[in-house]
């Protein structure tokens, strides 16, 4: 009976450690919900409102377009004249050098003539004979009655030595070369005393320094024509021009150097202008007036296609163009824009 007491007091007692461990275990649960964060609820995310885009654009408008090219030319004399022998010797001297002034006449080059003039020393003598024998035969025919044959034979031995002279007095001058025109010596040819020259070398070349033309003679020589529109800037002042040779219009038997040149009279030219001057040549290749002209830079490229952006009610949209005249900054549209449309830069 004690130990049944014992045993059921001992099962009480472990009744009572569990429901204190339980509750004890409920107060800890409690305790710690209380102390954890509340978890937030989820926001949801905002709604996105796009921003107005604005672009920056120009009005398409009318204008004249041209394709001008600049290059540079220098003002050459057009009345030259080239100084040569008509015959082929050696050389006695150049007696002028390349920028000289000289007047007509003055002597500028010569070939060695010591022979020539021995020879001209000979045949004075030799005319001088002809004309004494002449002479002693004249007053045998008059006085004496001498032979007519004799006066004829005299006469002609005479007139012969006389030509002879003239022939060799010929050569002397052809053996000097003088200035034809008042002028500037614009070269010398590179010989020496004793070289051996051609006939018909070109020894020194003078210039009439007072008239003047522009001379262009650069890779695009082949761009000009008689009756295109030309003008010349000289010192920021721009004078009216006119194309009076091309390459085209070059004669025959003009020099290598005209063959490739264009030659452009220049009106108004201030008296101050000298040879060897250069000025600008501004040549209109192409020029249209009242047509759609853009900034070149505003056109897109993509292949063989030409484009640009237009703004159409608010929207950016690719416009197909046709371009007709270009320059390097701007560009005709012959297709693809009206006016008063706007082109967006950016």
């Amino acid at each position: 009976m004690y130990n049944s007491e014992k045993k059921r007091s001992g099962t009480i007692m472990s009744k009572c450690i569990l429901i204190l461990l339980m509750a004890a275990l409920s107060v800890m649960t409690l305790t710690g919900c209380y102390f954890f964060p509340k978890e937030e609820e989820e926001l949801a995310p905002p709604i996105k409102v796009p921003a107005n885009i604005t672009y920056e654009t120009v009005e398409v408008t009318r204008g004249t377009i041209e394709n001008v090219i600049r290059v540079t030319g220098n003002f050459v004399s057009v009345s030259q004249k080239n100084v040569y022998f008509v015959k082929s010797d050696r050389l006695k001297g150049i007696y002028v050098s390349s920028g000289q002034q000289v007047k007509k006449g003055d002597l500028l080059a010569e070939l060695d003539t010591e022979s020539l003039m021995n020879e001209i020393k000979l045949q004075e003598i030799a005319l001088e004979r002809s004309q004494i024998l002449y002479e002693e035969a004249k007053a045998n025919y008059e006085i004496v009655g001498g032979s007519r044959t004799s006066l004829d034979l005299a006469e002609l031995d005479l007139e012969s030595n006389r030509v002879k002279l003239e022939n060799l007095k010929s050569q002397l001058q052809k053996a000097r070369l003088v200035s034809p025109i008042d002028g500037t010596v614009v070269y010398v040819a590179s010989v020496k005393e004793g070289d051996y020259v051609n006939a018909y070398q070109t020894i020194v070349r003078v210039a009439d320094p007072t008239k003047l033309q522009l001379r262009y003679s650069g890779d695009r020589s082949t761009s000009f024509r008689i009756g295109m529109d030309v003008a010349v800037e000289i010192n920021n002042e721009t004078y009216d021009a006119e194309i009076v040779m091309t390459p085209y219009e070059a004669p025959d038997d003009a020099d290598e150097e005209a063959k490739k040149s264009v030659q452009i009279e220049v009106y108004g030219l201030p008296g101050e202008i000298r040879m060897g001057q250069p000025a600008s040549i501004l040549l209109t290749l192409e020029r249209k007036e009242n047509v759609i002209v853009i900034p070149k830079l505003l056109v897109n490229t993509f292949a063989n296609r030409k484009f640009v952006n237009v703004l159409n009610d608010g929207v950016r949209e690719e416009r197909d163009i046709e371009v007709g005249i270009q320059t390097s900054t701007e560009v005709e549209v012959v297709k693809g824009l009206q006016e008063g449309e706007l082109l967006i830069v950016k």
